[in-house]
């Protein structure tokens, strides 16, 4: 029994020796130490790993440590750490990330002597960094209605007398009348409203804080309008009145609290169309789809901001996506004949600046070998098949997954192809697989789409649970079948050349960076870069080119599938 007891003391000792040192717990005082020194170090600022990092670690602190005495202190840093990155970057993103860190930390401590700050400091992003005077004025109404003895009201009132009223438009609709008095002092909120277009259909999301009750409302005649009445709801501070669509089916959606009692969403139409209403939870939303297709939007080939985005211009991603619009952009798929056939493909390296991937027994960086292959399938697809491609990164940079497919979307890709190198604990496994976006199969698929999305087995669970809102724009048949002529042209490309290649097939799985793509899209695990033969393959230039010669023979046997159905 001591034998027993002291091998896994040793055991345990040596579990810990392994570990690297953030995954101990970070305290309050270190974060605050690193937060001044980059505060006061220009030379740290101008590089924005350095924000990221520092980040990164608040968003630890506040995950292993919600019952820290400091949390509060923790969370209005963080929310400066944004605010101070929006500067140094001018992003307008980086401005809105500050504004919502801000309200959170308000939220979570609302008694809190920093809370006012909070909210005065939001305020001030949104007046002097968005220019947007209407959400200032509502956050510091927030500020002097929530917090009436905090040291931040008197200037808060300076501005609000400042600043114009917002001019909130009342909806001209049909009263009616709810027996119900209810009140509505805890209510669920209205938080943000979302849409998309596609070609059958235009989806408005929105999003809520807790389940509501929706009253749909039908108006039809020659100016048709759509409304809904959440009751009990209220709508959170700084939301737009008015968000204009144009797409020649919904002309604008408006949102406003139409009493005490309820929130009133109208859908202003060009047309009447028949509409189906869908309620999902966690996250809480309804979920609006109009039937018909969209008229007035340019459904053409070239989006805005393409001609830049030339084959030399491999990371032009910065440019489209900083280019967007502040609100939420309809993603307009675009309207392809059958005989059109393959003219844009996006290539995505996975991971890339703060995050490395999988890191093999050599200490090879899975975001090295991912952007070394999708530079060279560039090449073999252009030369090949002629095609156009883009890269979502062209060299050592961190985007966020979710920016991937918002690239390939915006730009009008008819293909999105997601490099990555898979990676095991025991080092043993090795070969080749293929993914598409569904449901995960089996354990090993969620395992895999956990590290890849960096989440835990849990999240993906959830990550499921909210994929109906997603799937209808995810091409999931076109999807399977390109990812099965890929995964086919890969083992035999590769065992022509190498030994003991394995074929782990194609498999399905919930991967954060394939959500939300309008274009037939894949992942491919070039190998495990955990196993050592497999690591010295991948960094090899040779091995390289024949996975990218593999994965265009196997787009060109998927392109030509696609003619022959289109010639039945």
């Amino acid at each position: 029994m001591k034998f027993k007891t002291c091998f896994l003391l040793i055991l345990l000792f040596s579990v810990l020796a392994t570990l690297p040192c953030n995954t101990f717990a970070e305290s309050y005082s270190g974060l605050r130490q690193e937060y001044q020194q980059l505060m006061k170090s220009s030379q740290l600022q101008r590089q924005r790993a350095n924000w990221d990092k520092l980040i990164a670690r608040f968003d630890r602190f506040v995950v292993q440590q919600p019952q820290n005495k400091d949390l509060e202190r923790a969370l209005f840093l963080k929310a400066r750490l944004w605010d101070g990155l929006s500067s140094a970057s001018g992003s307008g993103r980086d401005a809105r990330e500050a504004i919502d860190q801000y309200q959170v930390m308000a939220k979570r401590f609302p008694r809190s002597r920093l809370a006012d700050d909070a909210l005065f400091l939001a305020g001030q992003i949104a007046e002097n960094k968005l220019n947007d005077q209407a959400f200032a004025y509502g956050l510091y109404q927030q500020l002097v209605a929530q917090m009436p003895a905090g040291d931040m009201v008197a200037e808060a009132k300076k501005r609000i007398a400042v600043l114009p009223a917002p001019k909130v438009p009342r909806p001209v609709v049909a009263e009616q009348d709810y027996a119900d008095d209810r009140s509505v002092g805890d209510a669920p909120r209205l938080v943000k409203i979302r849409y998309w277009s596609g070609p059958q259909y235009t989806r408005i999301v929105l999003d809520l804080s807790a389940p509501v009750v929706a009253k749909p409302n039908y108006l039809k005649g020659e100016n048709p309008r759509l409304y809904f009445d959440l009751l009990y709801t209220k709508v959170v501070s700084g939301l737009p009145s008015t968000i204009a669509i144009g797409n020649g089916l919904i002309r604008q959606v408006r949102a406003s609290q139409f009493d005490g009692q309820r929130t009133r969403v109208v859908l202003d139409l060009n047309r009447v169309a028949d509409y189906e209403l869908t309620t999902l939870e966690n996250p809480h939303r309804l979920v609006i789809d109009i039937k018909g297709q969209p008229t007035g939007v340019a459904l053409s080939r070239q989006p805005p901001g393409a001609q830049v985005a030339s084959a030399a211009a491999d990371d032009s991603i910065a440019s489209i996506l900083n280019s967007s619009s502040d609100r939420q952009v309809a993603v307009h798929i675009p309207h392809k004949e059958h005989d059109e056939g393959i003219r844009l493909v996006v290539i995505d390296a996975g991971h890339g600046g703060r995050d490395p991937g999988a890191i093999g027994p050599n200490k090879t960086y899975e975001k090295n070998v991912t952007l070394a292959m999708a530079k060279a399938l560039a090449k073999k697809l252009r030369q090949e098949l002629g095609v156009k491609v883009l890269l979502t990164r062209s060299d050592d940079r961190y985007l966020k997954l979710r920016e991937r497919t918002e690239y390939a979307n915006q730009v009008g890709a008819d293909l999105f192809i997601s490099l990555h190198a898979n990676a095991t604990a025991n080092g043993k496994a090795s070969g080749v697989e293929t993914y598409f976006l569904n449901l995960s199969k089996n354990n090993q698929a969620a395992e895999v789409a956990a590290r890849e999305n960096g989440t835990t087995l849990q999240e993906v669970g959830n990550l499921e649970a909210i994929l109906f809102d997603l799937m209808a724009n995810a091409k999931i048949n076109e999807s399977s079948r390109l990812a099965a002529e890929v995964q086919q042209s890969l083992i035999s490309g590769l065992r022509s050349r190498y030994s003991r290649v394995n074929d782990h097939g194609v498999k399905q799985g919930p991967f954060h960076v394939l959500l939300g793509a309008t274009m037939p899209s894949v992942l491919i695990e070039a190998g495990f870069i955990s196993n050592s033969r497999d690591e010295k393959r991948l960094i090899s230039s040779n091995y390289q080119k024949h996975v990218a010669a593999a994965i265009t023979a196997g787009v060109k046997n998927y392109s030509s599938t696609i003619d022959q159905v289109a010639k039945r």
